[in-house]
């Protein structure tokens, strides 16, 4: 009750001081905010301990308590993510509408409201069209429709509402003055759009401005906030009276929906040409026309196709900006033609001369089936297309044939579809949709960890996995890290030896991961694999130092730290792609968020859990195997639910014994495993584990069916 306190305490507090020093909506460091915070309601000894991100717990506790906030619009933060947050005119008004600790109830209110009514809109969506869950798609689609709406649809500009610029006469004044000058060499895009719309209407630049900021919304992960803010604001700049960028555009332009590659920014010239042509289209539609093409997706699509400039990715885009519920966010035309090949058969099997209207009938039979919104571009699913090489030749202009791949051997030395995940399912009896995605995550990006508290067999996996990658010529490598680990241990570094006379002299010798790359080259086309248990106990940064960046970059090679250990003896080395990486984590040592950022960035990583799938309900499917006269699997269950701390819950490996587990083995266990662990988790919190986890309490709970009574 006291944290619950605290956390609406603190809450009302960021809003009051955001009002006391800047009512007028400007941004304040959120590090200065969480200071005066403090200040007025100091943390308690348990706040005050370290949590995840090396932050107190009151702090963490104090940051996810803005979410509410934010969804209820009182609170903005700065779409750029470094670190500001402002109140808004709703927060103002909130302060003087909702008393004391009734601040923070209000706005998880709104905030559950929002969600259910979220969820109940995309769950009617679900048959009608492409829906997305995915909050940077929904905030660029509403930034979007802010164009469409306003724009398109009235000749009413985005930025500065009610002000008539999208209108015939400017787009096509534009597209001369777009046409005629000239880009001057060795200037940047910004430089040379200043220079063009120098002699203009401060309407034209305000236009140019919007279509800029239209053909980047959806830009992601090549282009982040910073840089699409600066290239819609260099064309705001040459207005004489400019105007602000709405905060609409300016919380879409933090994400996106799709990665072009480097096109859309090497050819951004050629880009918004091709944004212009369609509007120049547009304007040589009548009304009727122009009103039926934003309510028909066939009708645009028949504008935006019909262009003499060529740039497929750009044109996509114009279609998924304008139909997303028909369109969706996939802009290549090969990832298109996969896809559609891929999951013809949810549709019957048979192509249509229309390849988009297969695609939204394909997404929506998948979302159907699912429940869910789906995303092509997930383990699951693009494990099954990626690798499918198109083999027909399409009859719509929106799909165009491409030819088969080259059959060479996979670089990572295996294909996903060649691992039996039903009988490694059965072997770990875990889910196999779950080992899908694992075994996808390791082809795709070369490592993988399993983390979570002990006993979840994240070892058993992590060798399971490994030895169905095995093929002839494959090396298996396993080693175990711990405090003492360094870089000399793990790739190469000198070592103290002794001759036959006993001289001790100094040899550089080369560690697992040096060896297994040396091996790795020798048989490219087959897979290596190096386990890491406890990966978290070694000071990571210490031990990868520069070999952080051949895990993301694997074709690269980079100097390493001692010459003599570089590939060929030399003293540049890369990490062959067929060396996968699997480690395994503990987190009642640590946890992720106190992983270094290269290492989370680098890896993917998978949950084992006994509260959450695939571990949840393992000892049941254990006990269909090997029937049990004793409730193991009620008792497991009844145990954690009376455990608080997520971290401290029990794995159950200690259980999955193949025998019928007799009354006295069960005792043992308990005995020697199982409270041992809960006593190491306990000290100091004034818990009597085995009064509390003892055995016969448990199972007397369990015939009784008693519940679980959690740590208070």
């Amino acid at each position: 009750m006291d944290k619950d306190v605290k956390r609406a305490e603190r809450a009302r507090a960021v809003l009051e001081v955001l009002a006391e020093q800047a009512p007028d909506g400007s941004y304040l460091h959120l590090a200065d905010l969480w200071a005066a915070c403090v200040d007025r309601f100091p943390l308690t000894p348990h706040e005050a301990e370290i949590g995840s991100h090396d932050r107190p717990r009151g702090e963490n506790d104090w940051r996810w308590a803005s979410a509410y906030l934010v969804a209820a619009g009182w609170l903005r933060k700065k779409p750029s993510g470094n670190g500001e947050w402002a109140i808004t005119q709703d927060g103002l008004a909130a302060l003087r509408s909702h008393a004391g600790n009734g601040l923070l109830q209000e706005a998880q209110r709104i905030y559950a409201t929002e969600r259910a009514r979220l969820r109940d809109e995309i769950e009617l969506s679900l048959p009608e069209r492409w829906v997305s869950t995915d909050p940077a798609q929904r905030k660029l689609l509403a930034a979007a429709e802010v164009i469409v709406e306003e724009g398109l649809r009235k000749g009413l500009s985005a930025f500065s509402p009610g002000r008539e610029i999208w209108t015939s006469a400017n787009v096509l004044a534009l597209n001369e003055l777009w046409r005629s000058a000239k880009a001057v060499d060795g200037k940047s895009f910004n430089a040379n759009l200043a220079i063009q719309l120098a002699d203009t209407s401060d309407d034209l630049r305000l236009l140019m401005a919007e279509i800029i900021a239209f053909q980047l919304l959806p830009i992601a992960r090549v282009m982040g906030h910073a840089k699409k803010r600066e290239r819609v604001e260099s064309a705001l700049g040459t207005m004489t009276h400019p105007v602000e960028i709405p905060q609409i555009f300016d919380d879409a332009f933090s994400g996106g929906a799709f990665n072009p590659g480097q096109g859309m920014q090497s050819h951004i010239h050629h880009a918004i040409t091709v944004v212009l042509d369609v509007l120049l289209g547009w304007t040589e539609l009548s009304e009727d026309e122009q009103q039926a093409a934003l309510d028909d997706p066939l009708l645009w699509r028949h504008l935006v196709m019909g262009l003499d400039e060529d740039f497929p990715t750009q044109r996509y885009a114009l279609l998924y900006l304008v139909h997303p519920g028909f369109f969706g966010p996939i802009v290549s035309t090969d990832h298109r033609t996969r896809i559609r090949e891929t999951f013809i058969g949810e549709i019957g099997g048979d192509f249509s001369e229309d390849a988009d209207v297969d695609l939204q009938k394909i997404v929506i039979a998948l979302q159907l089936k699912s429940g869910n919104p789906i995303d092509f571009y997930s383990d699951a699913l693009e494990s099954r297309w990626h690798k499918n090489p198109p083999s027909i030749s399409t009859p719509s202009v929106s799909t165009p044939s491409v030819s088969d791949e080259d059959s060479a051997p996979d670089p990572r030395g295996f294909v996903p579809s060649e691992i039996d995940l039903a009988e490694l399912a059965d072997s770990t009896h875990l889910n196999e949709a779950w080992l899908g995605k694992v075994t996808s995550a390791l082809h795709r990006r070369g490592q993988v960890i399993l983390y979570g508290p002990p006993g979840t067999g994240k070892t058993y996996v992590a060798r399971a996995l490994a030895d169905r990658l095995g093929k002839p010529g494959s090396v298996v490598k396993r080693i175990q890290f711990h405090p003492s680990y360094t870089y000399e241990d793990f790739f190469a570094g000198y070592r103290p030896v002794t001759d036959a006379a006993g001289q001790l002299s100094f040899s550089l010798t080369r560690g697992p991961l040096r060896e297994i790359a040396d091996e790795a080259r020798k048989n490219p086309d087959v897979p290596h694999v190096l386990m890491i248990d406890e990966i978290n106990r070694a000071n990571l940064s210490k031990v990868f130092g520069e070999l952080y960046y051949l895990l993301e970059y694997r074709d690269d090679a980079i100097d390493v730290l001692y010459a003599g250990s570089g590939d060929d003896g030399g003293k540049s080395f890369s990490l062959p792609a067929n060396v996968l990486i699997i480690g395994t984590m503990n987190t009642a040592d640590r946890s992720i968020a106190l992983l270094d950022s290269a290492m989370r960035r680098r890896f993917s990583f998978f949950e084992l859990h006994p509260d959450v799938a695939p571990v949840k309900g393992i000892l049941g499917r254990w006990s269909e195997q090997h029937p049990q006269t004793l409730p193991i699997a009620a008792l497991f269950e009844l145990l954690n639910e009376s455990i608080r701390d997520r971290e401290d819950r029990i794995g159950p490996s200690h259980l999955l014994r193949a025998d019928d587990l007799s009354l006295d083995d069960l005792g043992a266990v308990w005995e020697e495993s199982i409270l041992p662990l809960l006593e190491e988790r306990h000290i100091g919190t004034g818990v009597d584990v085995h009064v509390k986890y003892g055995l016969d309490v448990l199972l007397t709970n369990v015939s009784t069916g008693t519940d679980a009574t959690p740590e208070t």
